[in-house]
């Protein structure tokens, strides 16, 4: 009698333990990422800031950006061009929405390896006017082909990149997926941040040089104000580090010598 209590006492004691660990899993889940590393593992845990943002193009049709902001969305990133002659039919009004309704905004280039560099960055430059708190602009590198060499195809890529950075002043970061990163990019850029496409509940893994600023965890989001598939983005850091990323303000011109001088004394 003895010996069975205690097997009844061990079971209900088993039964209860399922039942907490259950709870507890059931309160980790979650819809979104959290960014990790699990080499560095510590003992304490510290909340880490991060912020969500969105990328559209046509397949996104006509948005409604205030709601998207309602959602709170931070940042969106905006198909501008692509190649040499295409212009997305709807970065105009995507652009001048997201500006209108607070959202941080960036431009994105779809990068064909095929067509001249140089005449992707005229078209690029042709469309996108930077203002101050804008995000860097964005070459989109995920097709190759098989008649442009590993070697001329990154090439290619740094002509873009240098021309957009002498053309706006700052920066542009790159964009691709984690495979395409693997076989065609990785340790050749690190002089650029990357903006990467992994589907995944880990984030992006890059070559001990290379540094990701962005994280594209999904292709299949759903938000209020747009009726199709979005890609929804991560960044890990607050809006601070987000603004810091930014065209910063432009310094206001200074007059020259005889502007001054028609202030101090006016001609007659």
């Amino acid at each position: 009698m003895f010996f069975a209590f205690l097997l009844l006492v061990s079971q209900k004691l088993t039964h209860i333990s399922l039942l907490f660990m259950a709870g507890f899993v059931s309160l980790l889940s979650t819809s979104e990422p959290i960014a990790k590393d699990d080499d560095k593992a510590t003992a304490t845990t510290t909340k880490v800031s991060s912020l969500k943002g969105i990328d559209v193009s046509r397949w996104q049709h006509e948005v409604d950006w205030h709601q998207v902001k309602e959602a709170d969305i931070t940042f969106a990133f905006v198909k501008a061009s692509q190649s040499d002659c295409r212009q997305d039919p709807y970065f105009e009004r995507n652009w001048q929405e997201t500006k209108r309704v607070g959202i941080k905004r960036g431009a994105y280039h779809f990068f064909i390896p095929t067509v001249p560099a140089i005449e992707q960055v005229k078209i690029f430059k042709n469309l996108v006017r930077l203002e101050a708190g804008d995000l860097p602009p964005v070459l989109d590198v995920e097709v190759a082909a098989a008649s442009v060499s590993g070697e001329q195809f990154r090439e290619q890529i740094r002509i873009w990149l240098e021309a957009i950075e002498d053309h706006y002043g700052m920066k542009p970061m790159i964009y691709s997926n984690q495979n395409f990163y693997r076989r065609w990019l990785k340790g050749h850029f690190n002089d650029y941040s990357f903006w990467i496409a992994r589907y995944n509940t880990a984030q992006p893994v890059l070559h001990q040089t290379d540094k990701w600023a962005f994280w594209q965890y999904t292709d299949r989001g759903t938000l209020p104000g747009i009726k199709a598939a979005v890609d929804l983005n991560f960044f890990p850091g607050d809006y601070e580090t987000l603004h810091a990323l930014c065209q910063p303000e432009l310094p206001a011109p200074k007059e020259d010598l005889l502007q001054q001088l028609k202030h101090r004394q006016p001609l007659p």
